[in-house]
């Protein structure tokens, strides 16, 4: 029995062999279609490549743009507070030591 399987089996070979099947991928797709889990493992198991010269680009672009945004404000704090320099004076009242300019507003708030 197990000889004449055997010849069965060599000749439908000999009769098949010039013939070939291409179509696996998309049979197996069909009969066994991945699950989410695998396709989501799929996805997140690509290989990106991204080209050094466009993203170095962007980057000088985002550093140019925040320094020209951000350098007005941090010169013109600065240059307000060099120019109003402004003396405060330490003054005594009631055996306590206070800023006179917050001591003179204090007056005038509890004067009103």
């Amino acid at each position: 029995m197990d000889r004449e399987r055997e010849a069965i089996r060599r000749q439908l070979e000999e009769e098949l062999h010039p013939l070939t099947f291409t179509g696996h991928a998309r049979v197996l797709r069909q009969t066994h279609p991945p699950a989410l889990r695998a396709r989501l493992s799929a996805f997140w198991n690509k290989e990106l490549e991204i080209p050094l010269g466009p993203l170095g680009v962007a980057a000088a672009i985002l550093v140019t743009g925040a320094v020209l945004f951000y350098a007005p404000h941090i010169g013109t704090k600065e240059q307000q507070s060099v120019q109003m320099p402004r003396q405060r004076e330490l003054i005594e009242s009631g055996g306590n030591t206070y800023w006179k300019d917050v001591y003179e507003q204090a007056v005038k708030q509890h004067e009103h």
